[in-house]
């Protein structure tokens, strides 16, 4: 049997799966910590933070790498990882730019380089289309997602009845959608 350390990612964590060795996962922690905790910073700005981030990853992949077949390790880790930073940023609500513009396949794309730009794109079209959206429908939008505001604050600093920022917020969630599909996002 071929050590553990010259195991491809995938064969690791087949061998993990069938035999549950902890020691392959210290292996994988050993090959992508420092990539993960790249990637959180590059979200997440803060170094405890991203820290805490990659232990929640990494344990979120110990507890649950059974349910998953995987082809490409560090692709798959890299679309785990800003899922969970986009989680953090938002407080556990909804991740507004996968509401507005999930893409269907985007766990087959052939690199972690092609993502990020993807994601780049993706993000300059939400704020795009968030610049185009009619004043309220626009502050209350950036001040719910972007500044983590709840109603209450919003409406203590708007001005704007508790019921009206709501629906400034999902009539522009829906105006976003519809701006972004007919970018093709």
């Amino acid at each position: 049997m071929q050590a553990l350390t010259e195991m491809t990612d995938e064969i690791l964590l087949e061998h993990i799966k069938q035999t549950g060795d902890k020691k392959g996962f210290a292996i994988l922690y050993k090959r992508y910590a420092h990539l993960l905790l790249g990637w959180c910073l590059r979200y997440l700005k803060s170094q405890e933070a991203s820290e805490d981030a990659v232990m929640d990853i990494l344990e979120q992949l110990i507890q649950n790498l059974h349910r998953y077949q995987i082809n490409d390790f560090k692709n798959w880790l890299f679309l785990v990882t800003r899922n969970h930073c986009y989680m953090r940023l938002r407080g556990q609500t909804h991740i507004l730019i996968d509401d507005l513009s999930r893409i269907d396949g985007e766990e087959n794309m052939e690199s972690v380089e092609e993502v990020h730009l993807h994601i780049e794109q993706r993000e300059n079209h939400l704020h795009e289309a968030i610049e185009r959206l009619k004043g309220p429908q626009k502050e209350c939008i950036v001040l719910f997602y972007f500044k983590k505001k709840s109603y209450k604050e919003i409406s203590e600093l708007t001005g704007y009845e508790e019921k009206k920022v709501k629906s400034h917020i999902q009539n522009g969630k829906r105006n976003l959608r519809l701006e972004l599909e007919k970018s093709s996002i």
